[in-house]
């Protein structure tokens, strides 16, 4: 724990945690599904399959994106948080040493 009250470790874990539940969603390919949605004889059918691959694609390809960022944005606090923890404990440590 630093002295701020933040462990960067945490936030780092929860960087890889976000990515790491997205993995299986992003292996997810409907493309060739959607593509014999013929077979089911039903026009509506295979037209509502195309569509819903289409769309689970993008949100998909959305959430990754987004969780990208989010994890980028932690991995950036845990070093800027370990980082400030540093200078606190190096400035600390001046202004004992100058005292003592």
């Amino acid at each position: 724990m630093t002295d701020l009250e933040v462990d960067p470790e945490i936030l780092k874990k929860g960087a890889s945690n976000i990515l790491e539940c997205l993995t299986p969603v992003e292996k997810v390919d409907l493309g060739p599904l959607a593509k014999q949605g013929s077979s089911f004889g039903a026009d509506a059918a295979a037209s509502a399959l195309a569509t819903f691959s289409a769309t689970w694609q993008s949100g998909a390809g959305f959430l990754a994106n987004c969780a990208a960022t989010l994890a980028e944005g932690l991995n950036s606090a845990s070093n800027n948080y370990a980082k400030t923890d540093d200078n606190i404990r190096d400035a600390v440590n001046s202004v004992k040493s100058d005292l003592g």
